[in-house]
C-alpha cells in the first residue's frame, strides 16, 4: 500500500514537470506569433511576459545563492529576446507597463502606448482619468497621447520631498537638457525626472549648504561645531558659547624678550 502511495505521488510529480515544460512552450510559441503584428498585442505580450517572469525566471525560483556557486543561471531576458526575436529593452519594457496596469486598472478607452506614457508614475492611474475625463468634456473623446505627455510633465515639474514638510522650487532648464532628462526617465530609469534630478542634485546642495555654514560661522564666531546652520537665536547662542569655550580653553602664549 505505502509503494502504491509513493509511485502515485512519484507519477503525480513527473506530470507537474511535464506540465510546467510544456506551459513555457506554449508561452514562446504564443509570444513568436504576437510579435508578427505587436501594435495589436502589446497587453498580451506583457501578460505573458509577466507570467513567464515569475514562473520560470531563476531569480524569482527561492533557489538558495550557495547552490549557485560557481554556476551561471540563465539570463531569463536574454534567453526570451533570442527565442522571440525582440530586443531585452523592449521585452522589459511590455512588461513593465502590464505590471504598472493589472488588467482592472486598464483604461479602455486609451490606447496601449496612453498607458506607455504614464506607466512610470506614482499617480498614473489620475493622469489617465484626467486624459478621458478632461478630453471628454472638452472634445466628446479622450485627449491625445501628446496632450497626455504635457500634462504629466506640468504636474511632475516640481521637485518634492514626500518624507517630510518641504517648499517647491522650480528650476527653468534648456529644452536641451530637459529632454536628456526625459530620455533617461524613460529608457534608463523608469521613473519621474524630478526623481532623477533631485537624486542627482541632493548631494551637490547638501555640501554647499555645509560650506556655507562653516564659512558663515568661522567669519561670525570664528567657530564651528561642523553641523549648525548660523542662524536663529538657538544656534547663535550655541556658536557664540562654544567660541568662548574654544578661547577659554586655549593656553596662553607667553613671550619671552632678551634685554641687551
Amino acid at each position: 500500500m505505502a509503494l502504491a502511495f509513493t509511485q502515485s505521488k512519484a507519477d503525480e510529480a513527473f506530470s507537474s514537470m511535464e506540465d510546467f515544460g510544456a506551459r513555457y512552450e506554449r508561452i514562446i510559441a504564443r509570444l513568436k506569433e504576437l510579435s508578427i503584428n505587436l501594435s495589436a498585442y502589446m497587453w498580451e505580450i506583457g501578460d505573458l511576459l509577466l507570467e513567464a517572469d515569475c514562473d520560470f525566471n531563476p531569480q524569482h525560483l527561492g533557489i538558495p545563492a550557495y547552490m549557485l556557486i560557481g554556476n551561471h543561471p540563465p539570463n531569463f531576458w536574454k534567453q526570451m529576446s533570442d527565442c522571440i526575436g525582440l530586443s531585452v529593452a523592449s521585452l522589459k519594457l511590455y512588461a513593465n507597463v502590464a505590471r504598472a496596469f493589472p488588467h482592472e486598472k486598464r483604461v479602455a478607452e486609451l490606447t496601449w502606448s496612453h498607458h506607455l506614457a504614464a506607466h512610470i508614475y506614482v499617480d498614473r492611474d489620475k493622469y489617465l482619468r484626467k486624459c478621458v475625463d478632461a478630453g471628454m468634456e472638452e472634445y466628446g473623446k479622450p485627449h491625445t497621447i501628446r496632450w497626455l505627455e504635457k500634462y504629466i510633465e506640468e504636474q511632475e515639474n516640481c521637485v518634492q520631498m514626500a518624507a517630510e514638510p518641504c517648499r517647491s522650487v522650480t528650476i527653468d532648464l534648456p529644452l536641451s537638457m530637459m529632454k536628456k532628462f526625459s530620455d533617461l526617465a524613460k529608457h534608463k530609469f523608469h521613473k519621474p525626472v524630478k526623481e532623477i534630478v533631485m537624486e542627482a542634485v541632493q548631494p551637490a546642495l547638501e555640501a554647499y549648504l555645509a560650506k556655507m555654514a562653516h564659512e558663515i560661522s568661522m567669519w561670525l564666531y570664528e567657530w564651528h561645531d561642523g553641523e549648525t546652520w548660523p542662524f536663529g537665536y538657538e544656534a547663535k547662542k550655541k556658536l557664540a558659547e562654544g567660541s568662548w569655550k574654544k578661547r577659554a580653553d586655549m593656553k596662553p602664549i607667553v613671550t619671552i624678550r632678551r634685554i641687551a
